[in-house]
Formats: structure tokens, sequence, C-alpha cells
């Protein structure tokens, strides 16, 4: 469990805050690439409790400033794309995408004071079908290479869907290997994986309902090891990741060999509610992107909101679960379980009301790698895992994958000899 004061440090992200200064370190994602298009309609963003404006400009370059004209505040995501930037319809000030003032048409000429107003702007990019903005102080640092967000279009795509509920239990759930024996069980091997993909094979998390669980800090985060006995006798190890400050990394349940795995983004809104940002990949094959957009469109509402939500109980069929259709009556699309499982611990869950057993000790170390980072800066150092040397951009001991060890062989020891296989990446 954590202290209430631990708690605050790593849930409370505003401007100001410990965890908020952390997060605000690194680029963190707003948007997919498909809803900021050339051309494309201003768009309202909050993040880390800031309400911001994202757009393009008559020259296509995107900007992000402070939703509110620091006129009289009118909104600004209504606004004019022309003339360089981006005009308030409330008395025609106009921003660039660097927050500066280049008109203020309602005042005479000889009143203008443009110079005087320098509007709040972030830097943004767009990277691995994301759009990133950097908040943090100082120069930013590197939006890291990892191969979801490099690999060719075709291998690729990217969603988000808004979740109510704090940051912290959704990258909790994902990193948590011990809940796919249960929340995501159905019935059908066939038609069960942990990356809602039909190609997954349910007898990997429900042979063994017990995983042993082995956890060893990286330069980019943490290693999670889950290993599985399965009726078959043969040993199988899923490799799973956190990534600084709020990312993650897990692989499906597909047989070996692994062709790919999802990287998550949770990114604040604010204190009580976040985005998830999924990146499917796929290491050596086209990804089918119908099935995925399928998958989306049938359970994201317009409103970037899971269909089943608390409104209406996440449509819970006690009838599914009587029936063993699947454990929990949620239906087969996994990522809405997960809603369930994190939204109804509450819009912050309460840690030092907790139990933790043997199998949340990922949960106890990501805990404390967050910790260990709020502390590490607030001592006067920099954030963990930042990038700056694009030769140092690259990742040779980043493993996603699931495979069949030997018997006596452990996650780390499996790690030691994939790396021992590509001898420049081990070094």
């Amino acid at each position: 469990m954590l202290s209430k004061q631990q708690n605050d440090l790593v849930t409370r992200t505003g401007p100001g805050t410990p965890g908020g200064d952390l997060l605000r370190s690194y680029w963190q994602p707003i948007a997919t690439s498909e809803e900021m298009p050339i051309g494309g309609d201003p768009m309202l963003i909050k993040i880390l409790s800031e309400e911001l404006v994202l757009f393009r400009d008559d020259k296509d370059r995107l900007g992000l400033t402070g939703l509110h004209c620091p006129h009289r505040g009118a909104d600004l995501s209504y606004g004019r794309i022309e003339d360089g930037g981006i005009r308030c319809l409330y008395h025609g000030w106009l921003f660039d995408i660097e927050g500066n003032c280049l008109d203020q048409p309602a005042e005479p000429e000889d009143k203008k004071f443009c110079q005087k107003v320098r509007h709040t702007s972030y830097p943004v990019k767009d990277k691995g079908g994301v759009i990133w903005c950097y908040m943090g102080e100082g120069a930013a640092p590197l939006i890291p290479d990892f191969q979801f967000m490099t690999a060719p279009k075709e291998n690729r795509m990217a969603f988000r869907v808004v979740q109510k509920c704090n940051w912290l239990q959704g990258l909790e759930s994902s990193t948590d290997p011990a809940h796919v024996s249960y929340l995501h069980r159905l019935s059908a091997p066939e038609a069960n994986s942990n990356s809602y993909d039909s190609r997954g094979d349910n007898r990997f998390f429900s042979d063994d309902l017990y995983p042993r669980l082995q956890i060893e800090r990286t330069s980019f985060g943490v290693r999670i090891h889950a290993l599985r006995k399965m009726s078959t006798g043969e040993n199988y190890l899923r490799v799973n990741n956190y990534i600084y400050p709020c990312g993650t990394t897990p692989v499906g349940t597909e047989a070996p060999p692994v062709k790919g795995y999802q990287g998550r983004w949770y990114v604040p809104c604010d204190d009580e509610s976040h985005c998830r940002f999924e990146f499917i990949y796929r290491q050596a094959e086209p990804l089918d992107k119908e099935f995925w957009a399928k998958q989306k469109g049938d359970n994201v509402g317009p409103d970037k909101q899971h269909v089943r939500r608390a409104e209406n109980r996440y449509l819970q069929d006690r009838d599914e679960m009587r029936r063993d259709e699947t454990f929990a009556g949620l239906g087969r699309y996994i990522p809405a379980h997960d809603a369930f499982a994190i939204e109804t611990q509450g819009k912050i869950q309460d840690r030092s009301q907790e139990h933790l057993g043997s199998t949340d000790i990922v949960i106890i170390e990501v805990r404390k790698a967050l910790l260990d980072a709020i502390k590490q800066m607030q001592a006067g150092g920099e954030a963990p895992g930042l990038l700056r040397d694009t030769a140092q951009n690259q990742f040779p001991d980043f493993i996603c994958t699931a495979d069949f060890i030997e018997d006596g062989e452990d996650g780390p020891a499996y790690i030691r000899r994939i790396l021992g296989a590509f001898p420049k990446a081990a070094e």
C-alpha cells in the first residue's frame, strides 16, 4: 500500500506538482495524427490539467497554445486559421504556433501592444502516428525511437480512448500480469487474447493461474517476466515492460514466435481522467488495419469513450457468465474489461486501503520507480531515461515477447541468452 502522501505524489499531475513535473519532463502524446490532418480543424486538448488548443496554421505547421485567449478568455478552438496563426473570434487577436501575438485589429494602430503579449505555447511533433507535445522546462529531450513508433507505416497504427479515472490506475492494470488469468478469460481459445486479437490462445493464461513473476530495472523502466507452466509441460514466458514515465508494452497471447506487441501511453487529462494511447505493432508483416479499425469502431464511441461504461454498468451480461462464455460477462473486447477494472476503483484509487499480494510485486516495483524518479527530481536531478543524443536513441536491451523456455531457466536468464545471440546489442 501507499501512504496518502505517496499516493498524492504519483497521482496528482497538475501544474506545480511533483508528479506533474515528472511527466512534463518527457514528450507526451496528445492526439493521433489522424485526428489532426492537413487542413484539419482546431482541437481542444486537455492534458496534465491544462486546457490547450491544437491546430495547424495556414502553412500546415502544428501549434499548441493555451485554449483561452489572453485578452478576454474566449475559446480559441473556435478560432479562424488565417494570416499565419489562429485568430480569436471575439476581438480578432491573432496568435502564431509559438504563442506570439501577431495582430490586435480592434486596437488603434498607435495603441497596439502585440509585443507585450505572449500566449502559452508548447512544441509539438508528429511521430509514430501520434502528435506529441513537450511541456517541461529547458531543452526538450528526444522522443524515444521504439519499434512501435518507427516501423514502416503498414506495420503499425495508433488509437486513443478516454478513461474516467486517474492515469496511474490505467498504467498499473497494463503492467499487471496476474489479472489476465481472470478478467480476460474467454471460453473459446481461438477468440482470446489480451491484445483482443482473435488469433490469441486462451490456454497461455488459463492453464496456470498463478504466474511466477520477476522484475528487472532497466535504462527505460522496468522489465516484467511472467512464467507459467502449461498443461503440456512447456514453460511459457511473457516479457512485458514499463517505460518511463507512463508507458507500457504488453505482448499478446499468440503462440510463439510472437509477431508483435502493443505500446501504450497513459496520459492524464486531469487527475480524474486520462487518455490511453495504443500503438498496435507487427514486426515483420503488415498489420490488419481493417480488423483493428473495426474493433475500435464497434467498441469506442464518437466521444472517444468505451461503449461499455459505468453509466450502463459496462453492459455486463450475467447469463454470459453463467454459460462460461466469459469470466466477467463483459463481452470479448479486452480494453473494455480493463476500463471496468480501473474505473470502478474510483476516480483516484485510495492505495492506503489496499492489501497487496505476492503477485503484486510488479505493481510495487512500478510505484517505487515512479517515487524514486520524483525524489530524484526533487533533489535537483534529471528525470530518468531521458534521451538527448540521437546516437543513444536506441534500445538494444528492449525485449517484448513471449516464448517457451527451457526447464530451470527463468526470465532474466532468458533475456541474457537472447541478448547473447546479438553481441553488438548486448554491449
